[in-house]
């Protein structure tokens, strides 16, 4: 293959030989190509990146807090099975709950979807009585159709519990459990800063817990307030 190069200064051109076998300047050519079409690919999948990475955001110190409360009843029903979902399959336990939490936005992406984190503290009644405390972080998505009408959003969050007993309700001989938390909410336009949610509260060794068994799960309905 010969290479037309042009000296710029002097006006001249000559051809230049390229002395290396035809498979070999396939392959250089071909590895070109490729090279190219890759960084055309990267720079078109690099601006809707860049767009939303433009649109994240911390959530300043004074902003985003709410206050909570719910309460609910344990269920048989487990998040393995995943009928502990379906409200018309629950069972009730003679566990109750009340709890109230402190939630903190953290991070905003884009209004799309935001990183929360939730400190919870519980009381406990029935067959046992007993406290639980909670850190759970949380992320969630932010946007649904519907909207404008009801503010939706659906997180799922997971992190710490405690208890002050290891109860029975849990049958895991443990008072530090992993806490998980499913949550929907709705912020009706017409209730300003209130919200209604409902949660599923599940507890759990999630296997990292001494490989132990055991666990509770318990749908909450609850109502939240957000300060700004």
């Amino acid at each position: 293959m010969r290479n037309r190069t042009c000296n710029g200064k002097q006006g001249m051109c000559y051809q230049q030989h390229d002395d290396r076998p035809a498979a070999d300047r396939g392959a250089a050519y071909r590895h070109g190509s490729l090279k190219h079409v890759a960084l055309m690919t990267l720079g078109v999948a690099a601006a809707p990146i860049s767009a939303w990475a433009d649109g994240v955001s911390v959530t300043p110190w004074g902003e985003g807090w709410a206050l909570g409360g719910h309460a609910g009843k344990a269920i048989h029903e487990t998040v393995k099975s995943g009928e502990a979902f379906n409200p018309f399959a629950w069972e009730f336990k003679d566990y109750k709950i009340v709890s109230t939490g402190l939630q903190k936005e953290l991070v905003d992406f884009g209004g799309y979807s935001k990183i929360y984190t939730e400190a919870n503290v519980s009381y406990v009644w029935g067959k046992e009585e007993y406290y639980e405390a909670f850190m759970t972080p949380s992320i969630s998505w932010e946007r649904f159709m519907w909207d404008d009408t009801i503010d939706t959003t659906a997180s799922v969050g997971v992190g710490m519990s405690y208890t002050s007993e290891a109860s029975k309700l849990d049958d895991s001989g443990k008072r530090w459990m992993v806490s998980m938390i499913f949550e929907l909410e709705g912020q009706p336009a017409a209730w300003g800063p209130w919200s209604i949610y409902g949660r599923l509260h599940h507890r759990s060794t999630a296997g990292i817990i001494n490989d132990g068994d055991g666990g509770s799960n318990i749908p909450s309905l609850g109502v939240r307030y957000h300060f700004d």
